[in-house]
């Protein structure tokens, strides 16, 4: 039987064997698939309105005008993990999309039943952003 330490640890391999590196998407992302309904944290991303904590979560770009100090770059999303402000990574919508089907065949993977549901969010979230494959 694994521990949620043992899959997260295979989650992370996952990610590492696709080249992708970044510390906070990849804790923010493994938390979600382990610890919540995956499936409704898909649906807010579709809807760019991801849960929140203090300690992780989401934000989109687009919540700041242009002249916003916070502001950092348009079409980008930032995952911040832990309390430190410089724990956190920016994405653009390409690479969103990778970290999220990573995401997605782990969650599969343990989740089988819920298979066709995760294809269809992680397919819509990428046609939003005009990404192929």
């Amino acid at each position: 039987m694994s521990t949620v330490f043992d899959d997260k640890n295979k989650l992370i391999r996952m990610y590492e064997e696709q080249g992708l590196h970044k510390g906070s998407v990849i804790d923010v992302l493994g938390d979600f698939v382990m610890e919540y309904d995956f499936v409704r944290i898909l649906e807010g991303f579709l809807e760019e309105y991801v849960e929140r904590r203090d300690y992780m979560g989401v934000v989109y770009s687009d919540e700041f005008d242009r002249d916003d100090e916070e502001f950092f770059g348009e079409n980008r999303v930032l995952f911040y993990y832990g309390v430190d402000e410089e724990i956190e990574n920016i994405v653009d919508y390409e690479e969103l999309c990778k970290y999220l089907q990573t995401a997605c065949q782990f969650y599969i993977k343990k989740h089988p039943e819920r298979t066709e549901n995760v294809k269809e969010l992680l397919f819509k979230i990428k046609d939003k952003y005009n990404i192929k494959g």
